[in-house]
């Protein structure tokens, strides 16, 4: 609203102007929710609604994303380069009545870990990343595959899991 016009802090998503704030955190750790603990909310809070993360607001991401690469296909990669990918940040919004909206998507997006539930995402999203783009050109050599891999666990899905 207009009487709000000069809070810096009303702005929804913007980590580097939010941690700021005098209760960043009050809540959640850096104001984030997994999925399964927005789950859990949803449980306790609205139970009457039968919301399900996964079934009806996890859909209307995944829709919102979809259309919006369709929208712009030919301007992504116009030069066709070979072997190229980009990391792109989306951030949405899910109002009183579980709708989800599109508010921005980022070509450059932050990959700071200001909060343990991006520590987890971002470790385990670049990893996914570099394993179908850049292991798809330069497959592990069989000497290395004798080790272990490197898990980024996120709560909630197995390690074996591209969640992108």
């Amino acid at each position: 609203t207009k009487d709000h016009i000069n809070n810096r802090f009303v702005h929804l998503i913007n980590n580097a102007i939010q941690m700021h704030a005098h209760n960043c955190g009050q809540y959640e750790d850096g104001n984030q929710m997994s999925f399964a603990h927005f789950q859990q909310y949803l449980d306790k809070c609205h139970p009457e609604k039968g919301v399900k993360v996964e079934r009806d607001i996890w859909v209307q991401i995944k829709s919102i994303v979809r259309k919006s690469v369709l929208a712009v296909k030919r301007k992504l990669n116009c030069a066709n380069r070979k072997y190229c990918f980009e990391v792109f940040g989306y951030d949405f919004l899910v109002d009183a009545d579980f709708n989800v909206w599109f508010i921005e998507a980022n070509t450059n997006p932050c990959l700071e870990e200001s909060s343990e539930l991006l520590k987890s995402l971002l470790r385990r999203m670049v990893d996914n990343a570099f394993r179908i783009t850049v292991d798809a050109l330069f497959p592990p050599m069989p000497q290395y595959m004798a080790f272990p891999k490197k898990a980024y666990p996120v709560e909630g899905y197995p390690d074996d899991v591209n969640l992108w």
